[in-house]
């Protein structure tokens, strides 16, 4: 026997009595549930089963019969495929196990369950990596192999990093000024997370989000600090490291220059800045997307050679994968995928690019790619294995899992039907104007709503031009896997996250397409100094240099638009917003212990969030209707003992004069914006 199958067959064993166990707990203290017990028992009978053919000795046969390939890779990689069956059977003990649970029941023991599982994927899909090992053993030698332009390499990337974590991480309590109701909420249930009020990672909870977004927010305010700047400092931390990803991606699908071009760019982009400053999930999309696309390509290109073209001749040198190893890949990019799904709702696109993807590939070159129905197996597998917990709540608790899409879908709410009753138009008109404002977000229409906000479409002026270039280019060469990979991860978003939602272009529903956009504006930008280099029969330095020089004049612009054109004007957040930010800072400048009561009805509430987050010490009590006498709660000010704020917006200004006449010998004090323009008043009473 070898040592490999003498693993697998140790950990088949040890799933095999640990689901046994499970089996016999569900069959004697949780009778009611023994159809669970059965599968429990299926689950360990199968594992047992397979421990036993792998320990049992082969002996000769005189003819025998040619074996299915299946099998056959299965024996050849028995320890990752246990692996994976472990972890299977970790997922499935941690859904069983979170059944009827809510959110604010303790979880810890089916969270370690299927942190289990996913370790388990992990190891399968890393395994034993012969390189790393050689390298750890003679790492001097190593390191002395590896060649100067490698190590220039390297060290550009890691200062396009650098720089891209200064552009997000740097004054993240200011920039932006405004903190968003819906960062302000993030933040409030990271800190139920703290407080032990929050303990399930595997439902949905504030605007149907999952609420495992809420745990790498606790982390942060834990280590950090509980304020704005740790609030936002895991959403500065995932766009920087989507940079060297990009990198990465590029590199492999076009070579050195491109993805140059693609990351300096991706960390130099306004858009993905803004949101890499922010407390909301939807920048980790564009990390997942990037991840997992770098590992389906890496697992589909064994038997893709693109290399070829006289265009990109400073592709890699690397070689292919070795086809043993390529399901490696399936098995990380599906692990992406399983992970993504306890994100932003935008990531839900993920599967159907991968499995439109896939399937370009196999009919252009299906022959050339041996076993990609077990590969795609393999990542489908991977996937339901890492997000069954989450999975399992969207089949059991339908209408929560898809009560955002429900809502803003044009078709889920009937968007559609009456848009066409109130215009007289056809279904083919009013779906061809949410298409058009969909496709024209990065070049001709604003963002609509307060999550952005620019004066301007999602790219700037030059960009948005070398944008157009570079789509007649991937246009022209759609059958290249490369072009049409972006052509589908672009044209994906704008459809689902455009077209068929409300109030297109809407920036925090398109977040997932940045790097698509990125290296389209590469694409022309590469495209243009190549023509205008052969026509003037240039040589390759001046071409590069000319290149450097406009992608740098593109970031710097891109730079100066965002934190010296766009942040001063505070559009981020609404007017709303941005008051409610300038009470947090007042609010939270107070000494001591406070109540506080909003006169902000109707259009501020302190259930906005901001206030709340910002000045956790202050207890906050809004006054709905406005007063027509001293109000009625003064004798409870009194009984408190504790020193009292009053808040109030210009328009209830009028409600002042009764709360000085019950609290008299306050202290007024009046709060302006840089325009001059009346915020609110505050008046603190002793």
């Amino acid at each position: 026997m070898t040592k490999r199958r003498r693993v697998a067959a140790w950990l088949l064993l040890a799933a095999a009595l640990c689901l046994t166990i499970v089996g016999q707990i569900y069959f004697y203290r949780r009778r009611e549930y023994g159809w669970d017990g059965l599968v429990f028992h299926l689950a360990a009978a199968l594992s047992f089963v397979l421990a036993l053919r792998l320990t049992r000795p082969s002996t000769p046969r005189t003819a025998p019969p040619s074996p299915l390939r299946m099998g056959v890779w299965v024996r050849k990689r028995a320890v990752p495929v246990a692996l994976l069956c472990l972890g299977a059977c970790f997922s499935l003990l941690a859904v069983f196990m979170m059944q009827g649970r809510t959110l604010e029941q303790d979880t810890h023991d089916a969270v370690l369950v299927w942190g289990l599982g996913v370790i388990c994927v992990g190891a399968a899909a890393i395994g034993r990596v012969a390189g790393v090992q050689a390298f750890f053993r003679t790492w001097k030698e190593s390191l002395h192999r590896v060649r100067r332009d490698t190590w220039l390499e390297a060290a550009a990337v890691g200062a396009l990093t650098l720089l891209a974590f200064l552009l997000r991480a740097t004054a993240l309590d200011s920039i932006p000024y405004t903190l968003g109701g819906d960062e302000a909420w993030h933040g409030l249930l990271a800190r139920q997370v703290l407080s032990g009020q929050l303990q399930n990672p595997f439902g949905v909870g504030y605007m149907s989000m999952p609420t495992a977004f809420y745990w790498p927010l606790s982390w942060s305010l834990w280590l950090v600090g509980n304020t704005v700047t740790g609030l936002r400092f895991p959403a500065a931390l995932v766009g920087t490291i989507t940079v060297p990803l990009m990198y990465l991606l590029v590199r492999d699908l076009w070579g050195r220059r491109m993805a140059l071009l693609s990351a300096v760019l991706l960390a130099t982009y306004d858009y993905h800045i803004h949101f890499s400053r922010l407390a909301a999930n939807n920048i980790w999309d564009p990390l997942f997307v990037v991840l997992m696309l770098w590992a389906l390509d890496r697992g589909l290109r064994g038997a893709l050679s693109d290399r070829t073209g006289q265009d990109n001749r400073d592709l890699a040198e690397r070689p292919s994968e070795p086809s043993p190893l390529r399901y490696r890949y399936f098995i990380l990019a599906g692990l992406v995928i399983g992970l993504s799904m306890f994100f932003y709702t935008g990531a839900r696109l993920l599967p159907l690019v991968a499995g439109a993807y896939v399937a370009f590939v196999w009919l252009q070159r299906g022959r050339q790619i041996p076993r990609l129905g077990i590969h795609v197996a393999l990542l489908i597998v991977t996937c339901v294995i890492v997000a069954g917990p989450i999975l399992s709540y969207a089949q059991s608790h339908p209408s929560e899992w898809n009560a955002r899409l429900n809502q803003v879908g044009i078709i889920q709410s009937g968007w559609v039907g009456r848009q066409m009753e109130a215009t007289g138009q056809g279904m083919a008109r009013v779906l061809a104007e949410q298409f058009i404002r969909a496709a024209g977000a990065f070049h001709y229409f604003p963002d609509r709503t307060a999550w952005y906000a620019a004066p301007r479409p999602l790219l700037g002026f030059w960009a948005g031009a070398f944008a157009v270039l570079g789509m007649a280019w991937a246009v022209a060469r759609w059958r290249d896997r490369r072009n049409f990979l972006v052509l589908l991860w672009f044209w994906s978003v704008v459809i689902t996250g455009g077209m068929l939602t409300e109030s297109p272009p809407s920036s925090q529903r398109l977040v997932l397409a940045i790097p698509a956009v990125v290296l389209l504006v590469a694409f022309g930008l590469d495209r243009s100094v190549h023509l205008v280099s052969r026509l003037l029969n240039t040589g390759r330095a001046r071409e590069n240099l000319t290149l450097g020089v406009l992608v740098a004049l593109l970031a710097a612009v891109s730079i100066h638009f965002y934190f010296v054109e766009f942040t001063p004007t505070r559009r981020y957040g609404s007017a709303n917003g941005e008051t409610a930010t300038m009470m947090g800072h007042y609010l939270r400048d107070l000494e001591g212990d406070y109540q506080a009561y909003l006169f902000g009805a109707p259009r501020i509430y302190w259930k906005f969030g901001t206030m709340p987050f910002m000045a956790p010490q202050v207890e906050g009590t809004d006054v709905i209707e406005p007063l027509d006498g001293p109000p009625s709660f003064a004798d409870e000010v009194a009984r408190t003992g504790l020193e009292t704020v009053f808040l109030f917006l210009p328009e209830r200004s009028g409600d002042l004069t009764w709360v000085r006449q019950a609290f008299p010998g306050g202290y007024l004090r009046e709060f302006y914006d840089g325009q001059g323009q009346l915020r609110f008043i505050a008046y603190k009473v002793p």
